[in-house]
This record gives structure tokens, sequence and C-alpha cells, in this order.
């Protein structure tokens, strides 16, 4: 009786590992540790993987991506060319022309006029300086403006906001105004990084003249976001309000603190929130901003990961989320295996994570990206290639992804994250395949329409943005402004000829 039973047992233990879902690169099974999911115990690889690039091309992925992007990117426009009386108006020579993309592109901008730091010729510091500027906006309509605290009331009511206030001068931290001016220049919609963090650095959130109490840290901190607020309401828009706000926080204190969370307030991360609110009277995009582990507790757990619960404990209680904000970098090693090895990240992976955060019903912002090339020469460039192409655009084809913000441009320039050579550029600012990349993808991702003539309406198909609408009437040339937007009801736009 007794061997009967250790037979049934023995068989039904075989038959469930039998039946247990393989490694794969998806998402479906239940990883090993809460965390991540567990990369095979092989050799490391350094190439993009034969499973990985069979995944990204299925033709049916690809097929979905292109009817996405159509989809979720592109809307049906009309141009009324009318006289005053609103009769239909003939005009000749019509060019529809894309000048910014309503969808965010973006990089990190910490390094506007910083080649200082690094350069000690002035004049090849201004030099990149002008290449850095000029082959940023060549790639991005969206900039993260540095707002961290520490670099910012390094004393106590002295602030760092303007030229006039860049003492001390802070490498990767410069003042507000000269990235904003920048991004005047340019087009370039600014995002301020960030109004609250846990990290206690000399650059970080938190200065060292605040006492290690929570009640005055939660005191200062309110005080920062209003200052924040007073001179930057209505300039910009996009705030990251927290950051990394389910991430740990013991490790970053003082060790002899009894309280594992250290002296940041208690709920802080909602408090930030009903600050922002209280003091940001016109901008109006808070988003919370979440660490790369986000995606690996969100593809284990769905509905019930730590992120997805905090998320809708802030918004159940009140807080003001607009944006839900996620970070991913390849910073460990185990993650650019599992990247490269199809095991973790890829195409199936993604989209669960981003369908079951859009249950929120609010947009998601890519807000850092780090694809290392690990100085792997043009083995690593191609990897982070690959990785751009694909991945933006999938995230392009996405109907709750709004923004997406890679995170070092340049490299050689990134401090302790140099190890990674992760830039789009090199140190001597060439292009790297990865900017190519995504420079190519830009070109394909336009509406540039001409017309030799055209009487009244004109009807297209269009990507949402700013456009430069120009035409010819009696020899003359003119030319207006249109915006053609996903967020507008009203697809017809009249001009009213001269």
């Amino acid at each position: 009786m007794r061997k009967s039973l250790f037979a049934i047992i023995a068989f039904a233990a075989a038959f469930c590992a039998a039946a247990r879902p393989q490694k794969s690169g998806y998402w479906l099974e239940v990883p090993d540790f809460p965390y991540a999911l567990a990369a095979p115990q092989d050799t490391d690889i350094r190439e993009v993987s034969p499973e990985l690039r069979k995944q990204w091309a299925d033709p049916v992925l690809q097929e979905e991506i292109e009817l996405g992007i159509k989809a979720n990117r592109m809307g049906s426009f009309y141009i009324d060319f009318c006289d005053s009386k609103g009769r239909p108006a003939k005009v000749e020579n019509v060019s529809v022309t894309l000048k910014k993309h309503e969808f965010l592109f973006g990089m990190q901008a910490f390094l506007a006029e910083g080649f200082h730091h690094i350069e000690k010729d002035p004049k090849l510091a201004a030099q990149k300086n002008r290449k850095f500027e000029e082959l940023f906006a060549n790639l991005f309509n969206f900039a993260t403006v540095p707002f961290y605290w520490a670099s910012y009331e390094p004393e106590p009511g002295f602030y760092r906001f303007s030229r006039g206030d860049n003492r001390p001068d802070i490498y990767r931290r410069p003042p507000p105004d000269v990235v904003l001016e920048m991004c005047e220049r340019n087009d370039i919609t600014p995002k301020g990084h960030c109004l609250s963090w846990h990290i206690a650095s000399a650059t970080a959130s938190r200065p060292k003249w605040v006492p290690e109490s929570k009640l005055e840290y939660e005191k200062y901190m309110c005080r920062y976001i209003d200052k924040v607020a007073e001179r930057y309401d209505g300039r910009i828009d996009y705030w990251d309000v927290t950051n990394e706000n389910t991430d740990k926080r013991h490790a970053i204190w003082r060790q002899t603190s009894p309280d594992p969370h250290g002296f940041m307030p208690d709920d802080y991360g909602f408090k930030a929130f009903k600050e922002a609110e209280r003091v940001f009277r016109t901008s109006n995009r808070f988003i919370s901003n979440y660490t790369t582990p986000v995606w690996q507790r969100v593809a284990a757990y769905r509905e019930y990961s730590s992120d997805y619960l905090a998320i809708a404990d802030l918004i159940n209680r009140g807080a003001k989320v607009d944006i839900i904000g996620l970070q991913l970098h390849f910073f460990g090693k185990e993650d650019y295996q599992n990247a490269l090895k199809g095991i973790e990240w890829g195409p199936e992976y993604q989209r669960a994570v981003l369908d079951t955060l859009g249950r929120f019903g609010r947009p998601i912002h890519i807000t850092e990206i780090t694809f290392p090339c690990f100085g792997e020469g043009e083995v690593g460039e191609a990897n982070q290639a690959f990785f751009v192409e694909n991945f933006y655009k999938l995230w392009f084809s996405h109907r709750n992804v709004e923004a997406i913000t890679y995170w070092h441009f340049v490299d050689k320039t990134a401090g302790g994250e140099d190890r990674f050579m992760s830039g789009f550029l090199r140190a001597d600012m060439s292009k790297k395949p990865s900017y190519v990349a995504l420079e190519n993808l830009l070109k394909k991702w336009r509406t540039d329409l001409h017309y030799d003539s055209a009487e009244g309406k004109i009807h297209f198909r269009a990507f949402y943005g700013k456009y430069l609408v120009s035409y010819e009437k009696d020899g003359k040339r003119y030319e207006k402004t249109v915006n053609l937007s996903a967020k507008d009801s009203n697809r017809y736009k009249k001009i009213f000829v001269e």
C-alpha cells in the first residue's frame, strides 16, 4: 500500500513538472522570486540572442505595432482655405510640414551649458555646448530639468534657480533657468525632476542642513515645493512629484536611526502630491515616478504588486496623480543578460505591464532609460541600437504611452554611471548607432504633404503635432501654424486666405 502511495505521489509530481510552464521570453510564468525572472544558469552572452531577435521579428507583432502607430499616433484632419466671408478660396503650392510631435520624445538635459566642467579649454567647452544643444534639439521635444533639493537649496533659504545664483557651480546641476532657456530656443517642452525623493546625498534630495526629524523634514520639503511653484508655475507643466517611493529607504539614512525609513516624513509621497496641488495653480501634469523593478513586480503580480497598490492608494485618497512614470535602467548585469537572452523585457512582457497599469486611465511616461554598451565597442553599440529601435517602436505604438525619455546623452559625462557607456553620443560628440536608430524612426514618423493647388478643403491623415501650413495666393507666400491634436475634437482647421 505504501509503495502504491509513493508511486502515485511520484507520478503526480512528474505530471506537475511536465505541465509547469517552461522558461520563455515572456511574462507568463510566476518568477522564482519577487523582483526578477531568474536567468538560466548558463554562460553569459555579448550579443542580442537569436531568441530575442525572433520575438521582435514576429510578423504579427510587427503588424500590430504598425497598426497601433496608425491608430494611436495619427488622425484625420481637414484644412479649410476660405476668404473673409467663409467661402472656399483657391490657393497654390500648399505645404503641410510637421514641426513638433505631440508625442513627447525626451532626454535628460543636465549637461546644458555644462561642458566647462569637463573641458579645460573654454573654446572647446563652448563648441561642445553648442553641439550638445544642436544634436539634442534634432531629436528631442521634451527635456528633463533638474530640481534636486540638495543642489538647489544648498543653504537654508538660498536657491540656485537663475544664472546669477550659480554658486556653488555644481556639475550636472545647472540652474533650471539655463535649461529652460535652451528649451525656449528650440521649442522643447520641459519637465521638472523631482519635487520629493528619499535619496540622501550631496546632490540629490536631502540637504545636509535639514534636521534629522520627520516633522522638520516635512516642513522644509513643503517650503521647497512652494518656492519652486512660486517661480516655475506656468513655465513648467510636467513635474515628477515623487520619485522611486516604492523602493527601499532604510540604507540611505543614518545607520543609528531606529526607524528603517530614517527621517522621511510618514506618507511623504501623498503629502508631496497634496502640497504640489495646493501651490501649482497653472501647471497640472503631476507624475508619480517608479524605478526599474516596477516592470518586474507588475509583470509578476499585476494588480497585487506593491507599485500598483501604491498608485491605487494615492489616487483613492485624492492625490492628483495625472501620469504614471516608469524607469527602465539596465544597470544590473542580470537584467542586461536577461534582456539580451529574451528572458525578460520582451514585447509581450512589456505590453502586459503597460496594459495592467493602463487600467488607471492615466497616461504612462517611460521616464528614464539606460541601454548600456558596457565598453563593448561595436557589439555593445549594436545591442543598444537594437533596444532603442524595437522598444521605442513598441512604446510609440501603445495607446497608454505618452512620452519616452532617455537618460544620459553623452558618454563619459555621467559621473558614477559612466561605466555603462549608455549615451547616444560618444565622448567626442559623434553619433552612436542608437542616435541614428532614433533619428531614422523620427524621419519615418513624419507627415510632410504638398499640393500643387487646393480650393476649399484638403483632407489628409497626419501624425499628431504642430504643423506649419504654407501656401501662395496671387504670387505671395503665406504661413500659418496649426495644431493637429488627438486632444482636439475639432478636426477642421480654417485658414482665412489673405
